[in-house]
């Protein structure tokens, strides 16, 4: 069983298509139309029948094979519990984060690191701020952030605090100054901020902080501000994957 919950439906309702057209062309054709100069990635056939699927624009889309119908949304698999949009683009998000190295990354990390995320900031953002201001609390429970600047069109002059942050002598300094407000200087250097902000497009960042764990989720605002309730939520995570990967070894 099939539940879609479709933001642009472009059709009335669901009906059975023809088999698939060789190579999807036609549906890589209609997801196209949705951004005509961004790439589509992971293109392929989708579990959801008669449909393909690509990330183009940081979401996930689905095509019938002829083309003529086009989802955007979120398709859930009633059998399996599983929401396919969601895995998909975790398996997105994984894929992009795993092009940025320690030397496109910020990081803020204790001695003994439990648990790493990622988290897209911006030096002029009100909650990036306040996450920031406790980052002492977020270490002493092991929590590592690797913070990748992604600058917001409404907070102008950013993208140069940004850049004035990482060409610093000391980025940590700089950085937890530029979050109080404190001036950080106008430094310029080579700096990977172009491939931080594509990156963050890419996964369909549009608000900071976005927090994105280990497996490619992304982590609720709400729990994030809080460090014992993420700390709660990485243990649950971390739990729930040791007992899958022993069902998996046990089912072998």
């Amino acid at each position: 069983m099939w539940f879609v919950r479709a933001l642009c439906v472009v059709a009335s309702s669901l009906i059975a298509v023809p088999a698939f057209a060789a190579g999807g062309n036609a549906a890589h054709a209609a997801i196209q139309k949705i951004a005509p100069l961004q790439e589509i990635s992971e293109f392929r056939e989708s579990a959801l029948p008669g449909y393909y699927e690509g990330v183009i624009a940081g979401q996930v889309a689905y095509a019938s094979a002829d083309g003529r119908f086009l989802l955007r949304g979120s398709v859930e698999d009633l059998e399996s519990g599983v929401n396919l949009s969601e895995a998909s683009m975790a398996a997105k998000r994984r894929s992009v984060l795993a092009t940025l190295g320690p030397e496109a990354r910020l990081s803020f990390a204790p001695a003994d690191v439990k648990y790493r995320l990622t988290v897209f900031t911006d030096v002029d953002c009100p909650f990036c701020r306040r996450l920031h201001a406790r980052i002492d609390e977020y270490n002493a429970l092991g929590i590592a952030f690797d913070y990748v600047f992604f600058p917001l069109s409404i907070h102008p002059g950013a993208d140069m605090k940004s850049i004035a942050v990482w060409c610093s002598a000391d980025r940590q300094a700089a950085y937890s100054a530029a979050v109080r407000g404190v001036a950080v200087g106008s430094a310029r250097c080579d700096n990977p901020l172009p491939k931080m902000r594509h990156a963050g497009s890419d996964v369909g960042v549009v608000q900071t902080p976005t927090a994105i764990a280990p497996d490619g989720s992304i982590v609720d605002a709400t729990i994030l501000m809080s460090p014992q309730r993420l700390l709660a939520q990485l243990q649950r995570s971390s739990t729930a994957d040791s007992s899958a990967l022993a069902a998996s070894a046990a089912g072998r």
